[in-house]
């Protein structure tokens, strides 16, 4: 019998160690949230139609909240990330730019507060698509609403 509740308990191992990582999405959003432009990143002397994006991915974990928020130029007609060309503009040497990590998260229902960098956001999602959601900024001084273009944020629970 003690061999038995044993190897019983040697099963049970995998499944108390998979319980303690258990990692939930909570929030998921991609968004364009400045006007589209047109400039020749490729050089091929026709304009191409870009925009600014950002992703946003945060994770409650068994140790607290995770996540990032990066931004990038995305060109529009081809839905890629844009390779840099930092030398003639402001366009960063890789499609994507720097992963901000996210802290200081709280989630209420269908909004969720978060810092990353040096500005704090406020995300509401209100249903499909981005013209039902809201992104509220602060720049340490003053709040403003983030104007979306494209995309859609959804906040998970």
């Amino acid at each position: 019998m003690k061999k038995f509740i044993w190897l019983f308990g040697l099963m049970l191992i995998p499944f108390a160690l998979h319980a303690e990582g258990k990692t939930e999405r909570i929030l998921t959003a991609e968004l364009g949230y400045a006007e589209p432009m047109e400039f020749d990143y490729d050089k091929d002397g026709k304009p191409n139609r870009i925009q600014m994006w950002a992703v946003i991915i945060i994770d409650k974990t068994d140790k607290g909240y995770e996540g990032y928020l990066r931004r990038f130029m995305k060109d529009i007609d081809n839905d890629k990330p844009v390779l840099g060309y930092s030398d003639i503009n402001m366009l960063p040497d890789m499609p994507y730019g720097e992963k901000l990590p996210v802290s200081q998260v709280e989630q209420t229902g269908k909004t969720v507060l978060f810092k990353a960098g040096s500005k704090s956001y406020i995300f509401f999602d209100g249903g499909e698509g981005y013209m039902n959601d809201a992104v509220i900024a602060n720049d340490g001084v003053r709040d403003y609403i983030v104007k979306l273009y494209a995309g859609d944020i959804k906040i998970i629970r």
